[in-house]
């Protein structure tokens, strides 16, 4: 073969990206694991999935074409195992990580990781050995790629940012939702109900307020964990704030939104938020992480404090009392969700994965 041949990128289908993804959990890193994993298989890529017994990516990804999947593997060693045979490993979360050192130091298989935190990465050496040890290393915000740089600074961190989940209106349903809503001011936040990460108990004080002083606003909060049980205690007596919990038509409630708040303490950058931007909405989100990444204050949405709910209740009279300031966040977030395609994200990775091959 000659040397113009020998230079050309491996075809997709030449070898088997395994995904591990370790989660107890569906939640967005588990969500953007499956919109890779699809996306892949519509380019022709041969793939294996390994997860925890009982997880749910494994049954959304179920009917994907050309992807193996190893759903009994429940610590990272056995996940280990079910990598040998594959071309390169992609970790997808913090476990699954020693098990991509295994396998490269067992098998021989280049690994990848994807960091999707913010938290401080503690002293470990064993994460430190398989940090080091991974032939890339990648982040879904710039943020997360400083998290990683503060722990290990001689090392390349390359930024992927995560997708939207290219959510479709179903028509009826969306119809339904918005005369259930008629005349209200729906203000629609997507996320597990966990305070110390996500912020609910600042939108429930600040519906809570909105009761008397703004009769029009409508909160619906979709979700759900371990804090709803106190959510629930907090909104009693409250008619215009809804724990609506799971969804699958999601794509309907965000259609019916007209404006989204996102009040994290911790983000890296925020998969509900990514879909926001899709639909357009204006969004009232809280200066932390890799969101300012995403959100350009006073262009297509409004940055506050976290856990401020002063702040967050300005912040939505000022959308909320501006039509042309909403409409104009409308077109910027439109463009911006560009940026954040099931299809940006794949055509990054699959860069790495030839370079690796």
């Amino acid at each position: 073969m000659d040397a113009e041949n020998r230079s050309l990128p491996p075809r997709p289908g030449s070898g088997r990206i395994c995904h591990v993804n370790l989660a107890k959990d569906y939640r967005g890193g588990e969500r953007q694991t499956e919109i890779l994993i699809r996306e892949l298989a519509a380019r022709d890529w041969l793939q294996r999935l390994v997860v925890r017994p009982g997880q749910e990516l494994a049954d959304r990804c179920d009917d994907v074409p050309n992807l193996e999947i190893a759903a009994d593997r429940s610590n990272p060693l056995t996940a280990a195992w079910a990598i040998k045979g594959a071309s390169i490993s992609h970790a997808h979360e913090a476990r699954a990580v020693y098990s991509g050192w295994y396998a490269a130091r067992r098998y021989g298989i280049p690994s990848i990781l994807t960091r999707r935190l913010t938290k401080a990465l503690k002293p470990s050496w064993l994460r430190d050995r398989s940090y080091r040890a991974a032939s890339t290393i990648t982040a879904i915000s710039g943020a997360a790629a400083d998290n990683v740089r503060d722990r290990y600074p001689d090392l390349e961190v390359d930024v992927i940012p995560d997708s939207h989940s290219g959510l479709v209106v179903e028509g009826e349903a969306a119809t339904d939702l918005r005369e259930r809503y008629a005349g209200k001011f729906v203000i629609g936040h997507v996320g597990s109900y966990i305070h110390q990460t996500k912020g609910q108990l600042t939108i429930i004080e600040v519906a809570r307020r909105a009761q008397t002083e703004r009769p029009d606003w409508h909160f619906l909060l979709l979700g759900g964990g371990r804090d709803e049980a106190l959510f629930r205690e907090r909104i009693e007596g409250l008619d215009n704030i809804e724990l609506v919990g799971f969804v699958d038509n999601l794509g309907d409630y965000y259609s019916a939104f007209d404006l989204f708040v996102f009040p994290s303490l911790h983000e890296a950058l925020g998969s509900s938020l990514l879909d926001a931007l899709c639909f357009g909405l204006p969004v009232v989100a809280s200066r932390v992480g890799g969101i300012p990444e995403a959100i350009e204050d006073g262009v297509n949405g409004i940055l506050v404090d976290p856990e401020s709910p002063d702040q967050l209740m300005q912040g939505i009279a000022a959308i909320a009392g501006d039509e042309d300031l909403a409409g104009a966040m409308h077109l910027a977030n439109r463009l911006k969700a560009e940026r954040y395609s099931a299809g940006a994200m794949a055509d990054a990775y699959e860069e790495i994965y030839r370079g690796l091959l």
